[in-house]
């Protein structure tokens, strides 16, 4: 199991379920079920071949009778009761937004989410914020040479966030980990880009690139 999964596991919580959405090869699962997880355990996916896998890793591991395999879109086939915890890992910030907002009975602050967006965090962090969801810690983990952010997350507890801050994550939760400077920087460069590829075009979105350069001037005074 990569260090991004290792990570993701020892943020969750001891409790009565966890379902792991979008569970692919089955790794976080299997590794719960090893490691004693005292609740029920559920992975899930959309497609039959990634749960065929997810089984696989199950048996290699003989842990087969300790995890229930759901083929399902998102939540759509989670009880509700059955879960304190939800892991929606290794997708699309976007596409977590969608899942949590077909899933209305998250909506409430028993359960715990971890959430790792492999792209548009910015977009996740907007959606949350303005759902009153509370991102109440924020990890980074450096993984095959790349950075990524796990946001761990409760509804009815969340405060505002800057521009800047949609990009970098909170500077608050942040401070004191040594991995922020680098994805600080990391996040200014690809701002800088993204500002030179619109000046570069010929039809250029004057109010993106306006809220882009205030973006690029609070990080920077991040720093």
């Amino acid at each position: 199991m990569n260090r991004r999964l290792e990570r993701i596991q020892a943020l969750i919580p001891q409790g009565r379920g966890v379902i792991d959405v979008g569970t692919d090869h089955g790794y976080l699962p299997a590794a719960l079920a090893k490691a004693g997880y005292p609740g029920v355990i559920l992975a899930s996916d959309i497609n039959d071949e990634p749960l065929h896998a997810a089984k696989r890793t199950a048996q290699a591991a003989g842990v087969t009778d300790k995890i229930r395999f759901l083929l399902c879109d998102g939540l759509h086939g989670c009880d509700p009761e059955a879960v304190d915890t939800l892991v929606l890992a290794g997708m699309g910030g976007d596409l977590i937004c969608r899942i949590l907002d077909e899933a209305e009975w998250t909506m409430d602050p028993q359960y715990t989410m971890i959430l790792q967006p492999m792209t548009k965090a910015e977009v996740l962090r907007y959606w949350l914020s303005n759902n009153d969801y509370g991102i109440v810690r924020e990890d980074l983990v450096e993984d095959g040479g790349k950075l990524y952010s796990i946001l761990t997350v409760r509804f009815g507890t969340a405060w505002p966030l800057t521009d800047a801050e949609l990009f970098t994550g909170s500077r608050k939760l942040l401070a004191e980990d040594p991995l922020f400077q680098p994805f600080l920087e990391a996040q200014i460069t690809r701002m800088e880009k993204a500002l030179a590829g619109m000046e570069e075009g010929s039809d250029m979105d004057v109010g993106k690139h306006k809220l882009y350069a205030e973006v690029l001037c609070q990080m920077r005074e991040m720093r």
